[in-house]
């Protein structure tokens, strides 16, 4: 993949003429122009919902922040297809409606169902960064075949990470019996960047190999959009 390509398909909230409907991942940058937070943008018949885990998880309706974000649509959603994007956007919410997830660096390939309610893949409770809670969200298309090769991400990943003790103390305040053997397991962080990165293939389980092959290329657009 190239970066002419890259930089097409790469789109600044609000930059340009927009399809009426489509599901896109997108993320907020620092000051930087760094990815800093992860979301999912449902736009239904031209109003722009969106779907994060900040404070608490959410869908923000008639989403119009002016924070600097920018986007990647996702191809397994089709593009005006409102019957699909509107049952994605009432999934979407449904999750919210229910969910009760802890801010933690994992990611285990659980998922939430058509019900909206999570189900574990590894018998940890409700556990995630903003990254984990939109691809169990999206986890619903891959039930069958997982979106990304979790395995590939180690506990590496989460070195140097400043909200990782933060997730710690959250998780063990909230499951004080957890197990710390179970939770280690699936200790890792994937990034707002790999997350954005993961949205330009169309062949699953995407590896790491294949993000990071890219990573740079994706932050050098942002970077000449802003």
């Amino acid at each position: 993949m190239n970066i002419r390509s890259i930089r097409k398909q790469l789109v600044r909230f609000n930059e340009s003429a927009l399809p009426d409907s489509f599901v896109a991942l997108i993320v907020t940058l620092n000051p930087r122009k760094i990815p800093l937070h992860a979301g999912i943008l449902i736009r239904l018949n031209g109003v722009n919902n969106y779907h994060h885990f900040g404070r608490r998880p959410q869908v923000i309706e008639n989403f119009n922040l002016q924070d600097k974000l920018i986007y990647k649509i996702i191809n397994f959603i089709k593009v005006d297809d409102e019957s699909e994007i509107k049952f994605f956007l009432n999934h979407c919410q449904r999750v919210c409606d229910k969910s009760k997830i802890t801010y933690s660096c994992i990611a285990d390939g659980s998922y939430y169902d058509s019900d909206g309610e999570f189900q574990s893949a590894s018998g940890l409770p409700e556990l995630g960064t903003c990254v984990s809670f939109c691809l169990n969200t999206l986890a619903l298309y891959f039930i069958d075949e997982p979106y990304l090769q979790l395995e590939e991400w180690g506990e590496e990943s989460v070195e140097g990470f400043k909200l990782d003790n933060y997730g710690l103390e959250q998780t063990f305040k909230e499951h004080p019996l957890l197990d710390e053997g179970l939770y280690n397991a699936y200790h890792r962080r994937i990034t707002p960047t790999e997350y954005l990165c993961s949205a330009f293939f169309n062949s699953y389980p995407i590896h790491k190999e294949q993000i990071d092959d890219i990573a740079t290329d994706v932050l050098d657009v942002i970077d000449s959009k802003f």
